[in-house]
């Protein structure tokens, strides 16, 4: 079995991949021109990729249905243009990879808007000290209610348990899991969505998906309720949003994703930042001093199973994905 590495690794994770793959031939890409590049990607049988875009030229990319797994460190794939990539490649991202950095901030959010500790920091600068007002709540009477149960909403789910909350999720299949008091199917959406306190956000960004936070949605939600969005913004209307924390005080958001990003985000900020009940940061929820390492050895150990024929994890429906804009082929992007 040969192995091909795209991503710039080898000085970092040489030791783990020799100890993981003792049966497998490693082709480290970053080390070799343009044409051993070619030849390791014809010849390999899993690729270990970024994200495709950021460290495969185009024509490599165009290679990328000769290796039986096409496997990712990063866990977001909708950056990608699915039209301009193989069609028979077998893709998965890095299920799981960066999800307990993305779980610990989602709890933070959660019990920063708890605590309103925004609108007490502005009060603070403005010299006014109030003790009371600000609607308080604690996670152990709220419903939480997950959106997603891969790796992130799992692990969500596994960091919320120990406050006694009550803890339901709804995806495509019934999430399974002894955390949870209730378990929907995406046909539910509307009644799960209409009776939970918070909202947390694990969806992937696909063409069922898109705008699934509606301005519909939203009046189905309870007033004083919470959003987490710590998968992609995509999935909600922004306009809808702003005009849902402009009219409801008390209605929470907190959004580590946002729907420009880098050179796309707006100069003078996201207008939803305008108001007190909101919160965010930089698409950087699943980063501590560990999570790049914790990433690469989780999309190691996915490859380490799909060559044993273990169940592995992660796999893309690209017919899913068709209908972004995506970037072109070339471009970069990051984000977890």
């Amino acid at each position: 079995m040969q192995i091909a590495i795209s991503a710039p690794i080898k000085e970092e994770f040489q030791q783990d991949v020799n100890a993981l793959f003792p049966d497998c031939q490693i082709a480290w890409m970053e080390e070799m021109d343009a044409a051993e590049r070619k030849r390791a990607i014809e010849t390999a049988d899993v690729l270990l990729s970024h994200n495709l875009v950021g460290d495969l030229s185009v024509d490599e990319l165009a290679l990328l249905d000769r290796p039986k797994m096409v496997q990712t460190t990063r866990t977001g794939v909708d950056h990608l243009r699915m039209d301009q990539l193989p069609k028979g490649m077998q893709l998965y991202c890095n299920a799981g990879g960066w999800a307990r950095g993305i779980a610990e901030s989602t709890v933070g959010m959660i019990i920063a808007l708890n605590r309103c500790l925004r609108e007490q920091l502005i009060d603070l600068r403005k010299g006014e000290f109030h003790i009371l007002g600000y609607h308080q709540k604690s996670l152990l009477e709220q419903t939480v209610l997950i959106a997603g149960f891969g790796g992130i909403g799992q692990a969500v789910a596994k960091a919320l348990a120990p406050f006694g909350c009550r803890l339901e999720a709804i995806s495509r299949h019934t999430p399974q899991s002894p955390l949870l008091a209730a378990a929907y199917e995406m046909k539910d959406w509307d009644t799960a969505v209409a009776q939970a306190d918070v909202l947390v956000l694990a969806l992937p960004h696909s063409k069922e998906t898109d705008r699934i936070v509606d301005a519909r949605v939203l009046s189905l939600m309870k007033e004083d309720a919470m959003i987490v969005d710590v998968s992609r913004a995509g999935l909600i209307d922004h306009e809808g949003l702003v005009e849902r924390v402009k009219h409801f005080p008390h209605f929470h958001v907190a959004m580590d994703v946002w729907w420009g990003e880098h050179d796309q985000y707006p100069k003078d900020g996201d207008p939803l930042l305008a108001y007190p009940n909101v919160i965010g940061s930089a698409h950087n929820a699943e980063m501590n001093s560990r999570c790049n390492e914790e990433a690469i050895r989780n999309a190691l150990q996915n490859i380490r199973d799909f060559l044993d024929g273990k169940p592995v994890k992660g796999y893309i429906h690209k017919e899913e994905y068709l209908w972004n804009g995506g970037l072109a082929l070339g471009g970069d992007a990051e984000g977890h």
